[in-house]
């Protein structure tokens, strides 16, 4: 049996490069390889970095599929349906509103893959696909080790991405993670972790986990057990870990060289809109990054703008503020209504949505507002993130920010790793920005039909 599977990209430029820093290893389609049967044929693409062979031999056709690659992946699986191949997709969106994402595959997964895999191949192996399969409720993550040979000689970040734990017990407003997870989290055990680190051969790695310290014992588990490998890694965490001074010294002694941390807002009103309130209650945001800075850990702070309190000034103060306290890089996005968020529910119902389903517009392009903010027109509001963007990561504020020898310029490697990171964001801000979505190498937008869903289905 032959099996395809294929990695959505978002969007394209036309005559534009594909977003460097958007190209790292696809962990999820490394896990679905490793499920495999010893008899099943694999072939690979990653639709991000190579043109898909739409006419390559197989008898099944895998598709991951994500909310901002949703319009992509429902044309890829077109082009392979119209040549009579039985496509399965899954991920994220599919979960999140399978009736749409039925419409465009013989068969979906909802929730996670290992609990049902054997069962789709084997169904597919006799022509007898159901068109759903459900692994909510039971979850495996024993045994969970990716085969990366399907990575081939693609030239990914030079970083290995890893798994601990899937999901996350916070449950912010605007989050599709804890839609998908249903605000719970569950491990692999870390010695399992630890081996796959090994045995990979880096020495560099993103744990991917949505919040690695959500349950702090754990995270103290996964340290001991990393800690002899002498590695470098970075990871993203909520804020409140900063009150825990023995973690973060667990964390530095293991090779944790950075954490990505959800700040989302400086405003304490829209922190207790998306609840995430907690940010700021036992510590503030000064004090907490004092703390990563003294165990010498680099900060990649994340603020989304959208939120009722937010305006120029609001975007204004938290570029000051990044600056200030010279974050190692920062994120400035703007709120993005996912499907199955009660943020999403909250505006469909104040009928404030500009399209619905927006991720299916065939129009859309990455960067675009499409709801209506409360102080700010959604032109402005993307125009502040824009102006965001630059100013933090123009010259003048690129050179003060590494004047911090605690964490971004601690070592000659971190030094390296800053300038690298710091100049890449730079020349991507306008490379990214205006991506549209569903386009392909092989494509050109006048050759798409539109994307058509029945009434209803895209409900969040």
């Amino acid at each position: 049996m032959h099996v395809t599977l294929i990695y959505p990209s978002v969007g394209r430029k036309q005559g534009k490069p594909y977003v460097r820093a958007w190209q790292m290893q696809p962990l999820s389609m490394a896990v679905l390889a490793s499920l495999m049967p010893p008899e099943v044929e694999l072939a690979f693409f990653d639709d991000r970095m190579e043109d898909i062979d739409y006419d390559t031999p197989t008898d099944l056709v895998v598709v991951s599929v994500e909310t901002f690659t949703a319009l992509r992946a429902y044309r890829i699986a077109a082009s392979f349906r119209a040549r009579g191949v039985p496509v399965v997709m899954g991920g994220y969106h599919a979960t999140l509103l399978p009736e749409e994402v039925s419409q465009h595959a013989d068969a979906i997964v909802v929730g996670d893959a290992e609990p049902v895999w054997q069962q789709v191949i084997d169904d597919a192996g006799r022509g007898e696909l159901q068109s759903r399969y459900d692994g909510r409720g039971r979850r495996e993550l024993r045994d969970v080790m990716p085969d990366r040979s399907i990575f081939g000689n693609r030239r990914y970040q030079n970083i290995t991405l890893v798994e601990y734990a899937r999901g996350c017990n916070f449950r912010c407003d605007f989050c599709s993670i804890t839609a998908f997870h249903r605000a719970s989290q569950s491990h692999r055990p870390a010695r399992d972790v630890a081996r796959e680190m090994e045995e990979s051969g880096s020495r560099r790695f993103f744990i991917v986990d949505d919040n690695i310290v959500s349950e702090p014992n754990k995270a103290r588990l996964l340290c001991r057990e990393i800690t002899p490998l002498s590695i470098n890694w970075v990871g993203q965490a909520s804020i409140h870990i900063a009150e825990d001074d023995e973690l973060l010294e667990q964390m530095a002694r293991s090779g944790c060289r950075g954490v990505l941390i959800g700040m989302e807002s400086i405003n304490q009103d829209n922190l207790s809109a998306m609840g995430k309130e907690w940010n700021t209650a036992r510590m503030s945001y000064a004090d907490s990054l004092r703390q990563f800075r003294k165990h010498g850990l680099a900060v990649y702070g994340t603020f989304v703008f959208g939120y009722g309190q937010d305006d120029w000034r609001v975007i204004k103060d938290s570029v000051a503020f990044a600056r200030e306290h010279k974050l190692f890089l920062a994120a400035f996005n703007h709120l993005v209504p996912f499907p199955g968020t009660p943020l999403y529910r909250r505006l469909q119902e104040q009928g404030r949505l500009l399209s619905d389903p927006w991720w299916l517009d065939p129009e859309g392009r990455v960067g675009d507002v499409v709801f209506r903010p409360a102080k700010l027109s959604p032109a402005e509001l993307q125009e502040g993130c824009l102006w965001a963007r630059r100013q933090f990561y123009g010259w003048r504020s690129m050179f003060d920010r590494i004047r911090d020898p605690l964490a971004n310029a601690r070592s000659a490697t971190m030094l390296g790793v800053y300038l690298g990171l710091n100049l890449g964001s730079h020349f991507d801000i306008d490379l990214r920005q205006g991506l549209q979505l569903g386009v392909g190498n092989e494509s050109t937008i006048a050759k798409h039909e539109p994307i058509r869903i029945q009434p209803g289905l895209a409900r969040g």
